[in-house]
């Protein structure tokens, strides 16, 4: 409380001690050991106070110390991006341990998201240094991440499905609902949009293809030409004779960006629907 002091969580006048006193009691909640729930009170010490990685350890010791510091961003001089993409190279090589108190953390950042949109509406995506767009790249990048632990971390599963209801719509993207997303590439029919709102996919639908559209009518095809040489080099080919594939490519950037999706991922889906495109 001492180092956090005169701190208010962004855009509110909100203490921030709140934060990591939420990421710990989740923590507490999900059975994770004494040292673990003070790596969720103290997560936040390095990175935004003055505290010292040798202060930590004289007073908590060297397991809470490598806690704290795997949750923590090592050069805030970066930009944004550089940090994020940092920050989701390092995941695969933490412990169980240091995965709980961030995914603690992040938990509690989408719980408190949702509590905004719930109470003030996309306005709360003007607090973020990113927006809404960047926010799912990342948190989706995250997940994707941590796929292979999913399965050991129901805290994980949580993050999970609360993440993907704010950023897409629904707490799950089986392969039916991506299909159905691939449906609106060239259009949006009433029925089609009807069947989207049922799945809770249309407002996400919506995004992907205004923010496509307009990459489209930039007219220039360079920021398409890395996607359309990866999905070629892996078998599918583009006659760039019509506007078609430039409005797919477009579509495709927009939702591979989204979703976090990795080459090979986007290539799965894209060569499954093919036959509709």
């Amino acid at each position: 409380m001492k180092k956090h002091k005169g701190q208010c969580r962004k855009g509110t006048d909100i203490p921030y001690i709140t934060h990591p006193f939420a990421v710990c009691m989740i923590l507490k909640h999900h059975g994770y050991n004494d040292e673990v729930v003070a790596a969720g009170l103290l997560h936040d010490t390095l990175e935004d106070t003055d505290t010292t990685e040798q202060e930590l350890l004289l007073q908590f010791g060297p397991y809470i110390t490598e806690l704290v510091q795997s949750a923590s961003e090592q050069d805030k001089s970066l930009s944004w991006e550089e940090r994020k993409l940092h920050t989701i190279k390092e995941l695969p090589v933490h412990h169980l341990d240091q995965l709980a108190v961030i995914i603690a953390d992040k938990l509690h950042n989408i719980r408190s998201i949702q509590a905004d949109l719930d109470e003030t509406g996309d306005t709360v995506w003007r607090r973020f240094n990113r927006g809404k767009r960047e926010q799912s790249w990342y948190y989706m990048s995250l997940l994707n991440a941590l796929a292979s632990v999913k399965k050991q971390m129901p805290l994980l599963r949580i993050l999970d499905a609360e993440a993907k209801r704010i950023f897409i719509g629904t707490e799950k993207l089986t392969n039916e609902k991506i299909n159905l997303i691939f449906k609106t590439v060239y259009d949006l029919s009433e029925e089609l949009e009807e069947e989207l709102e049922k799945t809770g996919l249309l407002h996400f639908v919506n995004e992907v293809r205004e923010d496509a559209e307009v990459l489209y009518r930039r007219g220039s095809f360079e920021p398409l030409r890395p996607l359309m040489e990866e999905l070629e080099h892996r078998g599918i080919s583009f006659e760039m004779n019509s506007d078609g594939p430039f409005i797919l490519l477009a579509f495709c950037n927009e939702l591979q960006y989204r979703l976090g999706w990795q080459a090979d991922e986007l290539h799965r889906h894209v060569k499954r629907n093919l036959s509709k495109l």
